[in-house]
């Protein structure tokens, strides 16, 4: 009996640990991302056509500086 509740709570604790992971997950977005739509720190994915093969772009906005880095990662 004490081994199922400990396997239950392990089970819950994993779970929530996932769901706050997927939660902090750089989400795709349709629209080319801008300064004016993105927060400090935010980053997004868009397939602007310009990566190689198998990659997509990875806009993120800078903290403190009105700057937009893009970069192609594997997605």
């Amino acid at each position: 009996m004490v081994r199922a509740i400990i396997i239950l709570a392990s089970a819950a604790l994993l779970t929530s640990a996932l769901d706050a992971a997927a939660a902090g997950a750089t989400q795709v977005v349709t629209t080319q991302p801008t300064l004016a739509n993105m927060s400090p720190g935010q980053s997004v994915l868009y397939d602007d056509k310009r990566c190689p093969a198998g990659m997509i772009a990875k806009f993120t906005k800078a903290q403190k500086r009105s700057e937009l880095k893009r970069n192609c990662i594997h997605h």
